[in-house]
């Protein structure tokens, strides 16, 4: 790794966050696999004794499926050390007493229970085959009729499979706030409370953390938003372009 020659060198970090896919794993077909080397280094930053957290925008599975998925490839996580959209927005829908539509992923729709038929909020993930036009529609219906909170949980471009850079949720959450004229208030990367939330359960103040990811807009655009320092790994969905971004300025990579 080298030190951006237009950021501020690293400091050495209290807490450290690191992101999941296209870091420790990618995605191969139906299966995942370990990111060369991935497990070797993630073992050596737990064995710093600095206290680590995943934070991921993964909102197609819950935190433990997830910590599964992973185990299988040979890392050794627990639910507890990973900080989802999912997890989170459960959280804030419990604090502030929401009745919300749901368009998520079947996966995950058990963590969420029932839609409401009469919806104070809408909260939409990364549906996949479930954005078809009968549920994007539903949920710009609730949207357009009446004064209701419309939370996505994540606003990522794309992500890295198999095949290639795929889309993500964001250019769906962009269509509902144009056809709506309603704003989603991100609820994961790369929004503030995300990354405070995470270091929160680090219980590491932000501004001694560091953030360990390879899309440089949301995991470490997000994390220094948000006064933590952001590492940019060359792994995932990085591209060369990303080292010269206009507006992110990565304390290494």
């Amino acid at each position: 790794m080298l030190p951006n020659e237009s950021a501020n060198l690293l400091k050495a970090p209290s807490g450290i966050l690191c992101d999941i896919s296209g870091v420790l794993k990618d995605s191969a077909g139906s299966e995942d696999v370990e990111v060369p080397k991935s497990t070797e280094a993630f073992r050596k930053l737990v064995g710093s004794g600095i206290p680590v957290i995943l934070c991921t925008n993964e909102s197609t599975y819950s935190t433990e499926q997830m910590a599964q998925k992973l185990n299988r490839i040979g890392f050794d996580i627990t639910p507890e050390k990973i900080v989802s959209p999912v997890t989170v927005m459960k959280k804030l829908l419990k604090e502030e007493g929401h009745h919300p539509y749901f368009l998520v992923h079947e996966r995950v729709a058990e963590e969420f229970g029932v839609s409401s038929d009469t919806p104070t909020a809408v909260v939409v993930g990364d549906a996949e085959d479930g954005f078809t036009y009968q549920a994007m529609d539903e949920a710009f219906r609730h949207l357009v009729n009446g004064d209701k909170k419309f939370y996505c949980l994540g606003k990522s471009k794309f992500y890295k499979a198999e095949e290639g850079l795929k889309l993500d949720v964001g250019c769906f959450i962009a269509g509902l706030e144009y056809s709506s004229q309603c704003k989603a208030e991100c609820i994961g990367k790369p929004s503030r409370m995300y990354f405070e939330l995470a270091a929160s359960i680090l219980g590491v103040p932000t501004g001694q953390c560091v953030m360990i990811g390879d899309d440089v807009e949301s995991d470490v655009g997000g994390a220094m938003n948000a006064g933590i320092q952001g590492i940019l790994v060359r792994t995932g969905k990085f591209r060369k372009k990303d080292e010269t971004h206009p507006t992110v300025k990565p304390t290494l990579i």
